[in-house]
């Protein structure tokens, strides 16, 4: 599901690669790049100062694994997915790797280690399911396994994007880029249920909240936003003259569009709730 960062592009090739083509596995790196404010401040929210053992539920690329082991260095962090070129990327990152399908449940934890460590079978302390839990078919098999799986104080956190990143700050562009979105969620992205409900009936106490972040515009967020609206373009709901200005607009993202990057994503702190006997 994803590539290492690509190298500079000469602009012939960058010309090229504009319309229509986007990577969804660089999406998810730069996200964690231009947001990275955004998902340290989702992490505060936990309100788990230290840990030995951390679970990164569907981790894809690892930008979310990388900024769990930046926050708990001392921790061992297992990550969890089922993509084999995912776990092949996680490992020549450094880390544990356990290949799963979450739709059969939490899987069991040990041996997951590559190398002798003491947290190797120490209770898990945080798990952290950052746009994955949507992926799951059942959903609650999955959260019961991590309920009986976290260690006292242990914590979950699900997050989710509250809505689509959004770019442009200019009236008719940012019109544009709302039509973008409506079509968008018509076709079924970003489609995620309250989890609250969900996750205490698997036998979790919730805390849900907000994070909003403005980024500020770099190279990496002008390479995010043209990633993003190359994905729009293939959007059916689009109209002709959408299309047309969609166009227009990828023709000059890379140097004469205006950008205000803000993020804002959905947090559901949970821990084992101690007065319900879990399912």
């Amino acid at each position: 599901m994803d590539h290492q960062p690509h190298p500079t592009q000469d602009n012939d090739h960058q010309h090229h690669q504009r319309y229509g083509s986007y990577d969804q596995h660089r999406i998810l790196d730069l996200d964690a790049e231009v947001f990275g404010d955004n998902l340290a401040a989702v992490l505060d929210l936990s309100g788990v100062p230290s840990a030995r053992r951390v679970v990164d539920l569907g981790a894809g690329t690892g930008a979310g694994s990388r900024l769990l082991r930046e926050r708990y260095p001392d921790a061992a962090v297992t990550c969890i997915d089922n993509d084999p070129q995912m776990l092949k990327l996680l490992r020549e990152q450094g880390f544990a790797v356990v290949a799963a399908d979450l739709d059969d449940g939490f899987p069991a934890l040990a041996g997951s280690l590559t190398k002798a460590d003491p947290a190797a079978d120490a209770p898990v302390d945080l798990v952290w399911a950052f746009s994955s839990l949507h992926h799951v078919a059942h959903p609650a098999r999955l959260l019961s396994g991590i309920c009986r799986a976290l260690a006292p104080g242990g914590v979950l956190v699900v997050v989710e994007l509250a809505a689509l990143p959004r770019f442009l700050s200019h009236p008719r562009e940012a019109l544009l880029e709302q039509r973008c979105h409506a079509a968008a969620e018509a076709e079924g992205w970003n489609h995620h249920p309250n989890w609250t409900p969900v996750i205490e009936a698997a036998g979790f106490t919730v805390t849900q909240s907000e994070v909003t972040t403005t980024a500020p515009l770099t190279p990496a967020a002008r390479e995010y936003a043209q990633q993003w609206f190359a994905r729009f373009s293939h959007l059916a709901a689009l109209t002709a003259d959408d299309r047309d200005d969609l166009e227009n607009l990828l023709e000059r993202l890379p140097d004469d569009i205006e950008l205000e990057p803000r993020a804002t994503r959905t947090v559901w702190v949970t821990t084992p709730d101690q007065n319900r006997q879990q399912p």
